[in-house]
């Protein structure tokens, strides 16, 4: 029996593994799975409080399994849905049933041990469905004395070498008989109380993030097509906001900031070949602009961060300095009460609907490593818990990055909080979206309180901070 086991290729479009099994003719008598660790819902005692799996990136998940689930449903094919340990479910079922198991390539340390553990036990097949290139074209790279240091030294090689990104494969259409997993093991969602944020009663802005392949593909097209938001990428992929501006705060009011593609990417709704053959394709019939330019850059980038991971492997996680656990700091981090009220509105932002702008991102990393000198893969882990789109190669990597003990460190990226605020949003919208209770504030009033000047009389005073070192 062939067993495709579905991890972060929850799609059927671009799929190598599903392409590979209707070419060999091998489709009958398939069986397909998704597994949802045992230990993604379990707090560890390395990375207190947290877990894999907060309510928004629950939901976004959970909206994904149902879409490829209804899609291999009209094919006459199950989904099997189970919960617990890889591992040992696999092997369970190759004891009732031996299958070949065909899944995508490991991307991560904990994915490459599943593999290896299984290979044990049973004949393995690994695909890569969450990449541009191939390892072939990469061959010349990829060892730990080639690999560029830097994504400037990556972007120059792939300028010389001038590596094609390959043609998507079309929609998989299976011809598969029916049939029932032996495992009934049922997937248990977190629960929704338990992931509840008690410290904030407003009302979350309606999120644009709906899971699922048919969702990303409908806005894949609807940003190069209906939308052609493509056109100001480079000008607004900085902004903050998520929900629509007025006219005087945004110039593109009604048009998405930023691509906003990386949710289905993250859990491979969305192929990133097919993204870029999109973007080629509107470069075709618009002609190629530094805004389509730089979107690409950005999906090179992320295939830097995929290769980094899979050539590093653990040792992306490591901290050559790390510093002690502070419990208070750590405490308003996660109550979203530091006192600072521009990383208090991206915080609250974050954990409501699981999304936060790179601008955003880039703030919230570099206070918490910075400034309230907390260990930084402790940030990674929260935002790994939160974001709708925690791809662990880019998120990890670029809080390496902005740490300075990951690829080009460069000491690290420390921001200027005010300066940054005054520049990406002077009127304070995004503040007042997520601090409604702050009332009627200035710029110069936000900057003050966060400067040890006068405070503000309806927001905590900023947190003390540890003294530099």
């Amino acid at each position: 029996m062939n067993l495709v086991w579905l991890r972060n290729d929850l799609r059927l479009h671009d799929h190598p593994i599903f392409q590979y099994l209707v070419a060999q003719g091998e489709c009958p008598g398939m069986a397909v799975v998704f597994i949802l660790p045992q230990h993604w819902q379990q707090p560890t005692t390395e990375y207190p409080g947290l877990t894999r799996l907060g309510l928004a990136k629950a939901r976004f998940l959970r909206a994904c399994l149902i879409d490829v689930q209804r899609s291999l449903y009209q094919q006459n094919i199950r989904l099997s849905l189970l919960g617990g340990d890889p591992v040992s479910l696999l092997r369970d079922w190759y004891a009732q049933q031996p299958f070949h198991l065909h899944t995508s390539a490991a991307q991560a340390p904990e994915e490459e041990h599943w593999l290896n553990a299984i290979a044990d036990f049973a004949p393995v097949s690994t695909y890569d469905t969450q990449t541009l290139f191939s390892p072939q074209q990469l061959a010349e790279l990829l060892s730990t004395e080639n690999w560029p240091d830097s994504y400037s030294a990556f972007g120059r090689w792939l300028d010389k070498h001038g590596l094609p990104v390959a043609a998507p494969l079309p929609p998989t259409i299976l011809s598969a008989d029916p049939l029932e997993a032996p495992l009934k093991a049922a997937v248990q969602w977190p629960d929704h109380q338990l992931h509840q944020v008690p410290f904030w009663a407003g009302r979350v802005p309606a999120t644009t993030f709906h899971g699922g392949e048919d969702a990303g593909l409908r806005h894949l097209a609807a940003y190069l097509g209906r939308e052609n938001a493509i056109r100001h990428y480079r000008d607004t992929r900085n902004q903050l906001c998520t929900a629509p501006l007025s006219q005087a705060d945004n110039p593109y009011a009604g048009s998405r900031f930023a691509s906003q593609l990386s949710p289905w990417l993250a859990w491979g709704a969305l192929s990133v070949r097919k993204v870029w053959a999109d973007i080629v394709h509107w470069e075709s019939l618009h002609g190629a602009s530094e805004h389509s330019s730089w979107l690409k850059k950005e999906l090179l980038w992320r295939e830097y961060f995929h290769w980094t991971l899979r050539l590093k492997g653990s040792a992306l996680f490591r901290n050559p300095a790390p510093q002690p656990f502070a419990d208070t700091r750590w405490q308003a981090w996660c109550e979203a009460r530091t006192g600072y009220p521009v990383i208090d509105a991206g915080l609250r932002e974050l954990i409501h609907t699981g999304f936060s702008s790179n601008r955003m991102r880039q703030w919230l990393a570099s206070f918490f490593i910075h400034e309230l000198k907390l260990d930084w893969r402790l940030g990674a882990r929260f935002f790994e818990q939160h974001l709708i789109d925690a791809d662990v190669a880019s998120n990890w990597g670029n809080w390496a990055y902005i740490a300075g003990c990951g690829q080009d460190p460069r000491g690290g990226r420390c921001f200027n909080l005010n300066k940054q605020l005054e520049r990406y949003d002077p009127h304070l919208t995004h503040l007042q979206q997520w601090l409604p209770e702050l009332g009627s504030v200035t710029l110069s009033q936000v900057q003050q309180h966060q400067s040890s000047g006068p405070t503000l009389p309806l927001w905590p005073a900023p947190l003390p901070l540890p003294a530099a070192t």
